[in-house]
């Protein structure tokens, strides 16, 4: 899961990008790989005493100004989803710099689809379902309308999957608050969630600030500025939530891991996640629910009263289920 930071020239994206980090001295040129916080690992982690621990992970990529040119624009193509991030200084325009993103980002989209259609037209007719798509998609940049907002087949997204087109990338706008005097923000959060996007907002400053605080301190201190979670924690899990992925677990003395996964994906989807070779020899999932583990953290006495679940390879996985997959090869 990549997400490319992009936005205008002093938003505040490489403050985000430390904070994120966790160092005011993170270089910002490299990709940033971030675990997300799962405390279902941690509890795991301190019954097992794993010799290895393997949170889910994210990795950022710090969009250069200005973000939308050409030369810049290869670290949004291979991100996963792009995060705009806006200045929040009671300026009052978030809704102008928002759209001006949006417009950059098809802006490129159209000439990579223009390009494309110019050289479908000289190919045979086996490339006219392709130009047709790619027709429809300069007909939707031109009314101004982004392609993540286009009703498209699964077929069709695979058809664009080769020209990572950012408009048809996830979008998470964050707008980062300056402290005091910041503007509403009621207004551009709308604008966003009609563009198909994920609205968040937090202080960047204020949470590089809080890298410095001992970490054991840093949860009292937030519960004190009245925040429930730190911003790199809200950013993860939007980043999550924004991408339809949920976790489950795998667990025991050697390693204890949450493997990401799209919701909805079966038992045998996520075996080929651990190893193609588990879904290949797929006999079926061993599943304990998270809370129930919690519950009763020992597997003789959950197979005592029958609470381990044994499913084929269309169980889908639930947000936290423990897997065990039973194999042959």
């Amino acid at each position: 899961m990549k997400i490319a930071l992009a936005g205008q020239p002093g938003c505040g994206r490489s403050t985000l990008y430390k904070a994120l980090a966790g160092s005011s001295s993170a270089d910002t040129s490299k990709p940033l790989t971030v675990h997300v916080p799962d405390d279902r690992i941690d509890f795991l982690t301190e019954h097992w005493n794993p010799k290895s621990i393997v949170n889910a992970t994210v990795t950022f990529f710090d969009v250069p100004s200005p973000a939308f040119n050409p030369r810049n624009m290869g670290r949004i193509k291979e991100s996963t989803a792009v995060a705009f991030v806006l200045d929040n200084y009671a300026l009052g325009n978030m809704d102008e710099t928002f759209l001006q993103n949006e417009s950059e980002l098809m802006i490129s989209d159209l000439a990579i689809i223009e390009k494309r259609v110019a050289r479908l037209t000289k190919e045979s007719k086996a490339k006219q379902a392709e130009a047709q798509l790619l027709l429809r998609c300069m007909e939707s940049i031109e009314n101004e309308i982004p392609l993540r907002l286009m009703d498209l087949t699964e077929q069709e997204l695979d058809i664009l999957s080769p020209f990572t087109l950012g408009s048809l990338k996830p979008l998470l706008v964050i707008a980062n608050r300056a402290g005091e005097g910041v503007c509403d923000e009621t207004e551009v959060a709308q604008l966003v969630d009609k563009h198909g996007g994920a609205f968040l907002g937090i202080d960047s400053g204020f949470e590089l600030e809080l890298c410095d605080f001992p970490e054991e301190d840093r949860g009292e201190f937030l519960e004190s500025m009245g925040f429930a979670a730190s911003g790199k924690a809200r950013v993860l899990a939007k980043a999550y939530s924004l991408l339809d992925l949920i976790s489950f677990l795998t667990m025991g003395k050697d390693e204890v891991r949450a493997w990401p996964i799209k919701k909805g994906s079966s038992a045998l989807e996520a075996a080929g996640t651990i190893h193609s070779d588990l879904a290949r020899g797929f006999i079926r999932a061993q599943v304990i629910p998270y809370d129930l583990f919690q519950e009763t953290p020992d597997e003789v006495e959950l197979r005592k009263t029958g609470s381990i679940g044994l499913h084929g390879k269309e169980y889908i996985v639930q947000d936290g289920d423990i897997l065990e997959i039973k194999f042959s090869v």
